[in-house]
């Protein structure tokens, strides 16, 4: 749908808001409106191939024109294997009547496919979200936001701004569920990753989900919400399952609410569960950041390097262009075969990519493996910031950290011992703030291994382990366990990093072949046949 370029951005709300009301019709597949955006008035459109592309039987054309106080709609239904029009129906009303005229169309829509729509999803379709417009655009922006923060440029940036537009939602409408709903996964996601890890956010958050279930005790997204919080803020992850059995029925086509079923499953190592639930979102949509890459990631956890590549075809046949597809695509071929020229070709030709920081450390990486350490040093003087993601999406590590791995390389142990210094007094400030946050002091234990604290680290490395075991949280459990075999690793006790290495590399993890076999954190290693035969038994076949 489009309109007039200045009413573009309402143009998308409505459109997202009628595609919303015919997800909640558990008869049809929809998919999201983050996947159907691009195809909008003034681009090529080939019905039958936008509906290949999308895997769709039938498509909803329209526009939305709004002048002043008056409001209009047109929709089209066509049938994507003949291009046939099968419905159309004009709207003209002034904008108060928004919400009657998406809910009268997504019914409509509804009739003509022959859909079952029972008399709780009618209710559900009728319901107004907001009695404020300006309350429910400055929402949709939020929702925006949010839906992709995995491919933000900056995700704490994003994820403030997204904030301030939900709290003035909420100031105009105090009574909007869906406001409350989203400020809560806002919340939960600066707080999970680690971008605002105080007691204060979660508190934030918290008060959201309550708000949104006093005001609907029988929300789906309420208690959807409620799952999401207790996940991120509370590592609850039975309660958060029981709070998604209770959302299932109302969020048929949701694909936030399999993201977030996936999630938990992959870290209950329940993985062919995770992939299930991360391929149904992807297939509801295609073109979500977050649907595509957790199911690629999901594939690099098991090795299964080319699955994970096919994701990202599929991903750019269907006319994904941004960067960070095929920065992630070359990235798990270099996992999967050591191979770093496609990773290097992307990186020369994207030189000013930059995803929540994950490139330059791979730039960094790239020079390293050339002994162009200058190269290395430069790249991370360059960058801006100063925390970086590296492997996974989870955790962020600070710019000394990657300075210490060059000085370290390069055989430069003041330089290294100075840069090693810095970086544990940055994570000795985030645990005052997350004094059991197990990740974060597995990595600290890496940096006193590297201070030459052997049993400092040993100690240090195995409290994370004690804080994150695999049993609770295969994700975390492993790379924390891994930074136990790093720890081994640059303490000289050979014998025990290689046990640990080979217990790491018989379950889903990050330990894989072109890291083993590449990167400088296990250099210490190399040399050894029974390092070597675990990593020759990783080697693609």
């Amino acid at each position: 749908m489009s309109g007039d370029k200045n009413d573009a951005y309402f143009a998308d709300g409505v459109q997202d808001q009628i595609l919303t009301n015919l997800a909640k019709v558990s008869d049809l597949k929809v998919i999201s409106h983050t996947s159907v955006r691009q195809y909008k008035t003034g681009a090529e459109r080939n019905m039958r191939e936008i509906g290949r592309q999308l895997g769709v039987a039938y498509i909803v054309e329209g526009s939305v024109q709004r002048a002043r106080d008056r409001l209009r709609i047109n929709a089209t239904l066509i049938d994507a294997r003949t291009d046939a029009h099968i419905w159309a129906e004009t709207y003209d009303r002034t904008a108060a009547d928004l919400f009657a005229i998406q809910s009268d169309l997504a019914q409509a829509i509804v009739t003509q496919l022959k859909a079952k729509l029972s008399p709780k999803q009618k209710a559900e379709i009728e319901e107004r979200p907001t009695q404020d417009l300006v309350a429910f655009e400055l929402y949709l922006q939020a929702k925006a936001i949010i839906d992709s923060y995995i491919n933000a440029t900056d995700v704490r940036a994003a994820l403030l701004q997204a904030l301030q537009s939900l709290d003035e939602a909420i100031q105009r409408d105090p009574n909007f569920v869906s406001a409350y709903c989203y400020a809560a996964r806002a919340n939960d996601l600066l707080f999970f990753f680690d971008l605002d890890p105080t007691p204060d956010r979660i508190s934030l958050a918290d008060a959201a989900v309550k708000a949104a279930l006093r005001l609907r005790p029988d929300s789906a997204e309420a208690h959807f919400a409620f799952a999401d919080y207790l996940f991120r803020c509370q590592r609850d992850y039975d309660r958060a399952l029981e709070e998604l059995a209770i959302a299932r029925p109302g969020l048929p086509n949701s694909t936030p609410f399999y993201i977030l079923s996936g999630y938990i499953n992959r870290r209950r190592n329940h993985f062919r569960d995770a992939e299930r639930d991360f391929s149904t979102a992807f297939a509801l949509d295609p073109r979500n950041p977050n649907a595509y890459n957790l199911l690629a990631d999901t594939y690099v956890l098991e090795r299964r390097f080319p699955e994970a590549v096919h994701v990202y075809d599929n991903v750019l046949a269907a006319g994904e262009q941004v960067p960070i597809v095929r920065f992630r695509r070359a990235s798990s071929i270099l996992y999967g075969t050591g191979d770093s020229g496609p990773l290097r070709d992307i990186l020369a030709k994207f030189p000013d990519m930059e995803f929540a920081g994950g490139q330059t450390p791979a730039r960094a990486w790239m020079a390293m493996l050339d002994g162009n350490y200058a190269e290395a040093e430069r790249v991370l003087a360059a960058s801006p910031r100063q925390d970086f993601q590296d492997i996974d999406f989870s955790f962020y590590f600070p710019k000394s950290w990657y300075q210490a791995m060059v000085a370290r390389a390069k055989g430069d142990s003041a330089r290294a011992t100075a840069a090693f210094r810095e970086c544990r007094e940055i994570l000795a400030q985030r645990l005052i703030v997350k004094p059991e946050h197990a990740r974060t002091i597995a990595v600290l234990a890496q940096v006193d291994a590297g201070l030459g604290q052997k049993d400092l680290a040993i100690r240090e490395a195995q409290h994370a382990i004690d804080l994150m075991p695999i049993s609770k949280d295969i994700y975390d459990g492993a790379l924390v366990l891994e930074g136990l075999a790093q720890v081994y690793t640059w303490s000289g006790e050979r014998d025990r990093a290689i046990e640990l290495v080979q217990k790491l590399v018989t379950m889903p993890g990050y330990i894989n072949y072109g890291r083993l076999k590449l990167h400088s954190l296990w250099s210490p290693l190399r040399g050894d046949p029974r390092f070597e035969k675990i990593v020759n038994s990783l080697a693609p076949k």
